[in-house]
């Protein structure tokens, strides 16, 4: 059980990152990959930069440009091929079962993201989006479109101009808060009202963070999401 009251930790504190950091946060992307893996299930093709030759990166700010468009189901599938290239990087593991699993269930499939999506912009409570995308227990309602990829769709479903209640929750971040406020994280299937309890959370380690003293600016909660997924990470 996650405790909503814990107290902001020190270090996440001290490493806030702001929000052009957080906004700028790229990923490596090998668009060609993307292509070729599309064409060949015969799923909507991907526009955008990473529709052109060769490797790019994606950022934050550019996804959530696609989710300041409307929700209609070709903008939901650009949308979602974004949210999953910058999670999954160069690597993109698994990503063949992904775009398997999502094209044998197409049609579903787009109408559980376009529901999500308007769901975020209508500004309904975190479980209730979150709980679009995947059951009571935390499994993906889309094959291989699991929990962790269901919050990077709901984060970038909100676009860039409200601040982010809807935030990323993966195995890195729920392992980091494991000594502060969740010693029994686990690192997949987290329930709905886990997922809720995540995000209330880190709001309010936001709303402190931005009374601190040494602070003194609003910090974005996707600020603290940001920290905590760096926290432990080498420096070297």
């Amino acid at each position: 059980m996650i405790n909503e009251k814990a107290p902001l930790p020190d270090d996440v504190l001290a490493k806030l990152p702001g929000t052009e950091t957080v906004l700028g946060h790229a990923v490596a992307v090998d668009g060609e990959r993307w292509r070729r893996a599309l064409s060949d299930r015969g799923l909507p093709a991907i526009a955008g930069k990473l529709a052109g030759a060769g490797r790019t990166t994606v950022t934050r700010q550019e996804v959530f440009n696609l989710g300041d468009q409307d929700p209609t189901v070709e903008n939901a599938f650009q949308l979602l091929y974004y949210s999953l290239a910058w999670g999954l990087g160069t690597r993109a593991s698994r990503l063949h079962q992904r775009l398997d699993g999502l094209a044998k269930h197409q049609d579903t499939a787009g109408e559980l993201l376009v529901s999500a999506w308007t769901s975020v912009r209508n500004g309904a409570p975190t479980t209730d989006a979150y709980s679009l995308l995947t059951t009571k227990r935390g499994a993906g309602r889309i094959p291989w479109f699991g929990p962790a990829f269901s919050t990077k769709l709901l984060y970038f479903a909100q676009g860039s101009v409200t601040k982010p209640r809807h935030l990323i929750l993966d195995q890195v971040v729920s392992r980091n808060l494991r000594q502060d406020a969740w010693p029994q994280a686990p690192t997949a299937g987290w329930w709905p009202e886990t997922y809720q309890r995540y995000c209330t959370l880190l709001t309010r380690w936001a709303a402190q963070a931005s009374e601190h003293s040494t602070v003194q600016r609003t910090v974005r909660a996707d600020e603290i999401e940001l920290a905590l997924f760096r926290r432990h990470r080498p420096t070297t």
